[in-house]
């Protein structure tokens, strides 16, 4: 697997991440009266990982997309948390939970693959 590769399921999972994390913390909002509700753009993270996977993005660009994650900061809507539905938060948080874990067992695999190409036994 290739740097640039890793890079872009670091990039990923970075984003999986932060997905549940806002959503966790608008859960935790909803019930407290004027908070508001905490969003991210994460539209120029998902372009340059359609990008990198069509062969249209650089392992520089991948590079950056990590600093641009990890400067990322998560600002206030203009919703107040209350009033985001509670199921469509939840529903978010289990999406990202789950392609989280979906990528980390792809990974796990594809290191099993190449211990198993190293060593020459599983």
């Amino acid at each position: 697997m290739e740097a640039s590769t890793l890079d872009a399921v670091r990039l990923s999972m970075g984003l999986q991440q932060l997905r549940a994390e806002l959503a966790s913390n608008n859960v935790a909002r909803a019930g407290t009266p004027g908070a508001r509700a905490q969003t991210a753009d994460f539209a120029q993270l998902e372009g340059l990982l359609k990008a990198y996977g069509s062969g249209n993005a650089s392992s520089a660009a991948l590079s950056d997309g990590l600093r641009a994650l990890s400067a990322l900061k998560p600002h206030d809507a203009t919703v107040e948390a209350s009033a985001l539905g509670l199921d469509t938060q939840v529903a978010e948080m289990s999406a990202a939970s789950m392609n989280y874990q979906t990528l980390g067992e792809v990974l796990s695999r594809q290191f099993g693959l190449m211990r198993l190409a190293v060593t020459g036994r599983s």
